[in-house]
């Protein structure tokens, strides 16, 4: 939001009070007095508060008539002729300072409004910034899934050795078994490559959440520096403002503070398009990182379908069929002599393309 301006009363009553004191009624002067305004604003009103104040003329020393005479008419023709040059770089000189002043106070008005854009940049970044730490949190709780996955395969491990032992004392069913256990290692093989693949696509996962960690950091940076630009723009206009007692300084202040105005405005300028840059590059990233997350949680599932269990087949009259075990650990049990046993097929789970790394 725009700052309220000064107005011309506010700066002849400081200026009059400053003349009362006995204190000489400068740019610099009358802002203090106020607490506020800008020094383009000032010099207008107050270059306006001297034109209208009523000069006093000095006295004249006592002279003799005809001398006082002749030197009235020298000065009265040298004073003529100045004052007509006077005035016209006079006129010159009000007429450049009132057009710096007003291009001093378009350039502020373009900085506030740049300041402001640069404010919802950065609430707009911190707003990226939460949606990055929620994406790292989904990639936590993915870490831990395939954490128990991997835990699962662990008791799926186990449970194929104790079949082992039970298949030692069956010598009909011994062949089927082994090549059960050797479909079982297949899966198993198979398990474990999907798993890799996993810890993969958790690894490019975790190397796009620190990209994005230190995008987040950058744009902390270019906050940082564009404050101490904009810091060091008020403490340059500061030191700028004074009032020389020669209209030629004067004017060559004015025009030094507005060409450093201008550098300042397209410093910020180049800043927003950067933070602009940086701020679609981090919502590409985070729109990737989504979709891997998705590929992630489908690959899991799949695992899960792989591994889930299945009932054992009824065996011979007269025989005791062994324990129900997973359908992944045990081969079935035999059947009926003269008939042949049905053996389900085992999925293997889809091998998962690696994502490509994340662009530089």
């Amino acid at each position: 939001m725009a700052r309220p301006g000064i107005t011309r009363e506010q700066v002849t009553q400081a200026a009059d009070s400053l003349v009362a004191e006995g204190q000489n009624p400068s740019i610099e002067a009358i802002r203090k007095r106020l607490g506020t305004g800008s020094p383009n604003t000032v010099h207008k009103h107050l270059t306006e508060w001297r034109a209208a104040r009523p000069q006093t003329p000095a006295a004249a020393p006592e002279l003799p008539a005809s001398l006082a005479a002749s030197i009235a008419a020298e000065i009265e023709r040298a004073t003529a002729a100045a004052r007509a040059e006077i005035e016209g770089r006079l006129v010159e000189a009000q007429a450049e300072a009132a057009a710096l002043a007003d291009v001093g106070e378009g350039l502020e008005a373009d900085r506030e409004t740049l300041t402001d854009q640069v404010a919802d940049l950065t609430r707009e970044r911190d707003t990226l910034a939460g949606k990055a730490a929620q994406q790292a949190a989904d990639l936590d709780a993915q870490a831990q899934r395939i954490e128990r996955e991997q835990s699962a395969a662990e008791s799926a491990r186990v449970e194929l050795a104790t079949a082992r032992l039970r298949i030692e004392g069956d010598a009909e069913r011994r062949a089927e078994q082994t090549q059960e256990i050797q479909r079982l290692r297949a899966a198993l093989e198979a398990e474990s490559k999907a798993r890799v693949a996993g810890e993969q696509s958790a690894a490019v996962l975790a190397a796009q959440l620190e990209a994005l960690r230190t995008q987040v950091a950058d744009h902390r940076e270019a906050r940082d520096r564009i404050e101490a630009e904009r810091n060091q723009a008020r403490d340059q206009a500061s030191r700028a403002e004074g009032e020389a007692r020669e209209q030629t300084r004067r004017l060559q202040e004015q025009a030094a503070i507005v060409e450093g105005l201008r550098g300042q405005v397209e410093e910020l300028c180049e800043a927003r398009g950067r933070i602009e840059a940086e701020r679609d590059q981090a919502r590409e990233q985070a729109h990737q990182a989504q979709g891997e997350a998705r590929e992630q949680a489908a690959e899991i599932q799949r695992l899960r379908t792989t591994l889930e269990p299945t009932a054992p087949t009824a065996g011979p009259i007269g025989t005791q069929a062994p324990a129900p075990t997973p359908a992944l650990l045990l081969a079935p049990a035999a059947a009926p002599i003269g008939t042949k046993a049905d053996s389900a097929p085992v999925k293997k789970a889809p091998r998962r393309r690696t994502p490509p790394p994340p662009p530089a």
